[in-house]
């Protein structure tokens, strides 16, 4: 009897045994423990789809537990959890390049931000150093002390140096008035045509008058969108200004040169009437000049022109300066003439900025009835630079202004009286600085 009640109980036991659940697979408590970590919580937020792969496989693993299949459960399990750690790889690859992408964009903020910093310090510094300059000069200036009585010869060459400082100022205020930009002429009449007509060269004791014709300076013989542009009222009152003291200038020195009784020369009026059409070129600069860009295309010009090795170019308050002679033959110019200004049209061309002044001196006085042969030559001098501009071809950009002068004898480089006086006569072309030097 105990034998078989042995076995009874042996058949119940395994009965019993067959009837238990199946445990369910260490693997997958661990499975729930890494889903419920912060690390699952950043996997789901940086990669959404490696995340969703773990959990598809978690699921999968579930169902083979509850289908009985312990081994597949297991395998689902440890997949399940290697494709959390895939994903968990993946939200660090993507949090980096988010913190990347976050960087450069405060790298570029940044390197924006220095380089504003940058221009306006460069700016404040360049305001800086014009109010130190402007400083200096006033502090430095002297008032213009009056001259007083001088004997007949003193006065006499106060006259001829008042004369010319007349015509350096005229010279001036015209540079300024290019660069001022007024309002173009009529391209298709002579450089020295206005309503006014040109002035006389001898028109008075104060020296030659433009060949361009009004009372404030030269109009140019046309306007280049890359040349000057229109001042400010400021800067064309400054210039009226200038050109009153000029007047008066003339006014004083045509009185100096016709009274019979001795008169002081105005050499105080023409240094000021000078010093004030300086004043104004340098203004017209200024406003034209950006602060934050250093100066310098007239040393390119003037570099340019030198390395040449054919025109001994100078710099003066006017700007870049070649000087030539025996362009004409009479009235007319010559072959190599042209030629050489042919050459300085190209120059022109490729500096349109800079406004052209063509200023024609004399080896003597002239009388008012050589004046239109004069001034003739003016004009052929600025058609020998014009065509160059290509103003007149139909869509071609045009030139730089360009405006004649008649000095006349007022400026000579030798002594007027001397063997060698044919070198006072010769021709300027003067290529006007647009910006501070």
């Amino acid at each position: 009897m105990s034998a078989r009640r042995l076995a009874g109980a042996a058949v119940a036991g395994v009965l019993l045994g067959a009837c238990a659940p199946i445990p369910r697979p260490a693997v997958l408590d661990e499975l729930d423990h890494v889903r419920a970590g912060a690390v699952a919580a950043e996997s789901k937020r940086h990669a959404p789809g490696a995340f969703a792969r773990a959990e598809k496989l978690r699921g999968d693993a579930l169902a083979a537990l509850e289908s009985e299949d312990r081994s597949g459960a297991q395998i689902l399990g440890e997949q399940a959890i290697a494709a959390h750690a895939h994903a968990h790889a993946l939200s660090r690859v993507a949090r980096a390049e988010a913190a990347e992408t976050e960087a450069k964009a405060q790298r570029s903020a940044g390197e924006a931000s220095l380089a504003g910093l940058e221009a306006e310090q460069s700016r404040v510094a360049a305001e800086v150093d014009a109010l130190d300059m402007r400083t200096k000069v006033a502090r430095d200036a002297q008032p213009v002390v009056p001259s007083g009585k001088a004997d007949a010869d003193r006065e006499k060459a106060r006259l001829a140096a008042a004369r010319s400082l007349a015509l350096q100022a005229r010279l001036l205020c015209g540079a300024a008035r290019l660069l001022i930009a007024p309002a173009p002429q009529d391209s298709s009449q002579p450089a020295s045509a206005s309503p006014a007509g040109p002035q006389p060269a001898s028109a008075s004791p104060a020296g030659p008058q433009p060949a361009s014709a009004s009372p404030a300076g030269p109009q140019p013989a046309g306007a280049s969108p890359a040349g000057p542009q229109p001042a400010s009222a400021e800067l064309a009152t400054q210039l009226e200004g200038a050109t009153a003291a000029i007047k008066k200038l003339d006014a004083e020195l045509a009185e100096a040169s016709a009274s019979t009784r001795a008169i002081p020369a105005p050499i105080d009026q023409a240094s000021r009437a000078r010093a004030g059409c300086l004043a104004a070129l340098t203004a017209a600069r200024r406003a034209a000049t950006p602060v934050t860009r250093a100066p310098g295309a007239g040393d390119a010009l003037l570099a340019e022109l030198s390395a040449a090795g054919t025109w001994s170019p100078v710099r003066d308050d006017r700007g870049i300066v070649v000087t030539l002679r025996g362009l004409f033959a009479g009235n007319a110019l010559t072959k190599a003439g042209e030629a050489r200004l042919r050459d300085l049209a190209l120059v022109a061309t490729a500096h349109p900025s800079f406004p052209v002044a063509v200023v024609v001196h004399t080896d003597r006085e002239i009388h008012a009835r050589e004046e239109p042969a004069w001034a003739a030559r003016a004009d052929a001098v600025v058609r020998a630079l014009g065509p160059a501009q290509g103003a007149t071809a139909a869509g071609a950009p045009a030139g730089p202004s360009i405006a004649p002068f008649l000095a006349g004898s007022a400026s000579p480089v030798v002594d007027p009286g001397g063997s060698e006086r044919a070198r006072n006569a010769r021709v300027e072309i003067i290529f006007v600085t647009p910006e501070t030097l």
